[in-house]
């Protein structure tokens, strides 16, 4: 599920809203919440922006709340008839050229990107950091690398076991996934804040490579925030596959009786983090939430 904030100025504004719905979760800026209250918000949640108007007034109202490609929200523009989707803010690392071509797809309309790297099909070193769950050290850096891909230089390449080095710019593999079961409805803010009391935002922004649950949790809103809110991938499987997973682990009857398998978050966490992974931390619960982490060791990368 891919949850999107968006706003609209018009009435042929709204008919474009109208068609995401479908597709997407849908959250609506209010009536009663100013525009530059609502996009603070939007950023603070880390969520994707969807701003159905022209360019000009969607870079006028993200214009204050703007502070590092590597955590800004991906913001897109869709003008009011939806012919062009344009991702203005967070291509790469934020996913927006992605999402565009998604909502596109969607549409029917033309997905308008303007990042050299994708004009030109070369490699882009922020994407491969994100698509690998690596943490850049220095994004000053990507500059550099995206000037050479895009000159047609051969890129130095140098992979170590924990560190890959490309041109000088050192990505560290995220290593951290949490496993997570909630029952259904559990609000963002309720399931963060049991997560932080295990581990703080600082923690899981430098080493958190993703978030896992069961398959009927795909949809559960409080969880997909919760990824979005920490920029990782948020992958859930089956009961027969979290079934399969051998261990010792602390099973509830209850739990069993209604998705299928005694224990999601330990299990979860122990698939997600594949060969060689480990658990960091047993199922906790408290108020309708389980939470387990495990640690991943095995790292494939995909060029």
């Amino acid at each position: 599920m891919i949850i999107l904030r968006v706003v609209y100025f018009t009435d042929n504004g709204k008919k474009v809203a109208e068609k995401l719905k479908g597709p997407f979760y849908i959250e609506t800026k209010p009536e009663d919440i100013s525009l530059s209250d609502w996009t603070r918000d939007c950023f603070d949640m880390h969520l994707p922006v969807v701003f159905i108007s022209s360019v000009g007034i969607a870079v006028r109202t993200i214009a204050p709340f703007i502070t590092s490609k590597l955590k800004d929200s991906p913001v897109i523009v869709i003008d009011e008839l939806g012919k062009n989707v344009i991702p203005i803010l967070s291509g790469h690392f934020g996913g927006a050229n992605e999402l565009a071509r998604v909502i596109a797809k969607e549409i029917a309309a033309t997905p308008v990107i303007t990042t050299a790297t994708d004009l030109n099909n070369v490699f882009a070193v922020d994407v491969f950091a994100k698509k690998n769950g690596l943490r850049i050290c220095d994004k000053s850096k990507i500059k550099e690398v995206s000037g050479k891909a895009l000159r047609g230089e051969e890129l130095e390449i140098i992979q170590k076991d924990e560190e890959i080095i490309i041109e000088g710019l050192k990505l560290i593999p995220k290593r951290l996934i949490l496993g997570i079961g909630c029952k259904k409805g559990k609000t963002f803010e309720d399931i963060k804040a049991f997560v932080n009391m295990y581990y703080s935002d600082e923690e899981l922004e430098e080493n958190l490579y993703g978030i896992a649950s069961i398959d009927v949790k795909s949809e559960e809103v409080g969880l997909v925030k919760l990824a979005e809110f920490y920029g990782v991938p948020f992958v859930t499987f089956s009961s027969d596959e979290l079934e399969a997973v051998e261990g010792d682990f602390n099973e509830s009857s209850f739990v069993k009786e209604q998705v299928g398998v005694g224990n999601v978050c330990e299990r979860s966490a122990l698939l997600l983090a594949g060969e060689g992974g480990n658990l960091a931390m047993n199922k906790t619960a408290s108020d309708g939430i389980t939470l387990a982490a495990a640690v991943r060791f095995n790292i494939v990368l995909v060029w």
